[in-house]
């Protein structure tokens, strides 16, 4: 579901309040206002602040770490309350 792809538009995205979602299917870039029936998988804000205090900026991140974020954030989709 999640791919790297969808991590790239939602870092690159000038959307206001950009968020990445679940709608009926299909993972897309939102503006926050209009995440109400579909569900977040993260902010852009959201995933920025965690890279950030972890240590890493966006021009930091390679190949390889937008991977493991997709992985990470479609786990998260499939599994949600574990």
């Amino acid at each position: 579901m999640v791919e790297p792809h969808h991590i790239r538009a939602l870092l690159e995205s000038q959307i206001p309040g950009a968020t990445l979602v679940l709608d009926e299917g299909r993972i897309l870039v939102v503006a926050d206002a209009h995440v109400h029936h579909a569900t977040v998988v993260i902010a852009k804000e959201t995933l920025t602040d965690k890279l950030e205090a972890g240590g890493m900026s966006l021009d930091q991140l390679t190949d390889d770490h937008i991977r493991h974020l997709a992985m990470a954030l479609n786990n998260m989709v499939q599994k949600p309350n574990v």
